[in-house]
């Protein structure tokens, strides 16, 4: 309201007001000014009451940060062999996908560790059909000894073994067999003599010691064949686990170098030819390629960087807090916080807090904040400027008016206290914290009091009226 429309309304209005009684000095005490202004003429006054409240205060702080990219969502990608690059489908700028491939690298390292898988899955077929060979003698012998133990029929037993593979355990233990049957025959046949004289006794002792003889021999041959099976039949499982340990160590190899597990499993040498050295470097995850320092038959090495891929999706806002702010720092976390730029003016953006610095700069005498926002329209580019606005509150309820409310002059605050039914006090108020439409008040005022907050400048503009008029 401007100076001469407030003196046209203090005109108007002057019949009605008036002041409690002046001090000896002749000058009203500032905290006992009083105007009185009849109810009739508030609303032309444009007069507003409020009652004094208490509530949490509520502010936003304005901060100037920056975008930057978010660090959890790019990568650095070397390649982890040397070669010679042979591809490179990507170009600067371009959004790419999970697993899109980026360059090929001609690699002897890759090459050879390809070829010496693919021969140890060879000898890993090898040893397990030789250990399935070696089972299937070891159970083929051990049913035969079985039947020799159990006095079968050579006859029966060739029957029943004759085409089972058993390799040379069947002659050896045959034989023995069959010389211990040959040797009991013989001394049952001169036992049936011996009482006739037609033997010496000699013979006979003879022939029970070859018996004998020949009996332990083949409990021996028996003994000596388990024992050959067990152990043959342990050596080739063994050699199956050390082809298959090599075949893995060799797998591995590769997965270290971070081959595909498809380009692991299906090595063919005689139809892969020269390509079987070939190593793909593949995006990590869905992105954009910031940096591509990479170009065709270049030589490349592990500690040369290839490219640079951010996910763009997502950035962060980083920005500095003040000494001033510290209370407050805590209260930051997990906010959401609004993002503007300039060049965007009709567009809003969030950003949810999740870091605030623990250690503050010497130089700067501020604490870090970082705030991640969505960017999936990929409007906020980084190392763009941006302006964030914070809301802060109080943890208690402070007395609260509004801003309208407060009156100064002279370096005094103070606000209008209705008392009674038509008398304003002037009150004077120790003010705190503000913000852009309420203020606090730290000391002056008391809960439930109504006080003026809309057309307190007509009431003091009469009440300075009166004491000009005074002096």
């Amino acid at each position: 309201m401007s100076s001469l429309m407030a003196l046209g309304m203090i005109a108007a209005f002057s019949p009605a007001f008036a002041q409690s009684p002046s001090h000896d000095a002749g000058v009203a005490a500032p905290n006992a000014a009083v105007v009185t202004l009849p109810q009739d003429q508030w609303r032309a006054a444009g007069i507003t009451l409020a009652p004094v409240t208490r509530a949490p205060f509520e502010n936003t702080l304005r901060l100037t940060g920056k975008i930057s990219l978010n660090e959890d969502r790019v990568a650095h990608i070397y390649s982890l062999v040397e070669g010679t690059v042979s591809d490179v489908p990507v170009t600067l700028g371009q959004r790419v996908q999970t697993d899109d491939l980026l360059a090929v690298i001609h690699s002897r390292e890759v090459g050879e560790a390809k070829l010496q898988l693919y021969q140890d899955r060879l000898q890993v077929e090898l040893a397990n059909i030789q250990h399935q060979m070696q089972t299937k003698v070891a159970g083929n012998a051990s049913e035969l000894l079985d039947a020799l133990r159990n006095n079968t029929g050579i006859d029966e037993i060739e029957r029943q073994f004759r085409d089972r593979p058993m390799g040379d355990f069947r002659e050896r233990v045959v034989a023995a067999y069959a010389a211990y049957l040959k040797s009991a025959a013989d001394v049952v046949r001169l036992e049936g003599i011996s009482e006739t004289g037609a033997v010496s006794g000699k013979q006979l002792l003879t022939a029970r010691a070859n018996r004998n003889a020949d009996q332990a021999t083949f409990q021996s041959r028996i003994e000596q064949i388990q024992h050959e099976l067990h152990t043959s039949t342990v050596m080739s499982s063994q050699a199956v686990k050390m082809a298959e340990a090599k075949a893995l160590v060799s797998a591995t190899s590769l997965r270290i170098l971070n081959v595909p597990a498809n380009e692991i499993d299906h090595i063919d040498p005689v139809n892969q030819g020269e390509t079987i050295s070939h190593y793909a470097i593949r995006a990590p995850f869905d992105g954009t390629i910031l940096t591509k320092d990479v170009v065709l038959s270049e030589q490349v090495r592990p500690d040369v960087l290839l490219f640079s891929i951010a996910d763009l999706s997502t950035v962060w806002v980083t920005a500095n807090i003040y000494e001033e702010h510290l209370p407050l720092l805590d209260s930051f976390k997990n906010q959401t916080v609004k993002l503007r730029n300039d060049a965007l003016p009709e567009q809003s953006f969030t950003a949810k807090v999740f870091y605030t610095g623990d250690v503050m700069d010497e130089t700067t005498r501020t604490i870090s904040l970082r705030a991640i926002a969505d960017n999936s329209g990929h409007h906020l580019k980084p190392g763009m400027f941006i302006n964030i606005e914070l809301p802060t509150s109080q943890p208690t309820a402070s007395v609260l008016i509004p801003s309208s409310a407060v009156q100064e002059h002279a370096g005094q605050t103070f606000v209008f206290v209705l008392n009674g039914t038509n008398d304003f006090h002037r009150r004077d108020v120790k003010l705190g914290l503000a913000n852009e439409s309420s203020v606090v008040v730290e000391q002056g005022l008391h809960d439930g009091e109504s006080i003026v907050v809309q057309g307190g400048f007509i009431l003091k503009s009469q009440l300075l009226a009166d004491l000009m008029g005074e002096e």
